[in-house]
């Protein structure tokens, strides 16, 4: 079992939301790699997760991958 330590929140356009309400993605260290996870939420991120602000640079690659994954397909491009 893999901790999802890293959290990408997306503040873009997002039509039903509420205020505070965000889509956001955990994700291992290698989400798509053997053992890794990620979960894809709606909500209001948990204070305990965002910890620090972090360039998308800065996350590991497996992580920036999923992340324009995700990305590509919430905003259908």
């Amino acid at each position: 079992m893999s901790a999802e330590r890293y959290t990408a929140v997306f503040t873009g356009a997002f039509a039903e939301k509420k205020p505070g309400e965000y889509l956001y993605l955990t994700m291992s260290e290698d989400p798509l790699g053997p053992g890794g996870s990620h979960t894809l939420h709606r909500g209001r991120p948990p204070g305990e997760r965002l910890a620090r602000e972090v360039p998308f640079e800065g996350f590991p690659a497996g992580c920036r991958a999923l992340i324009l994954d995700a990305y590509r397909k919430l905003w259908d491009l």
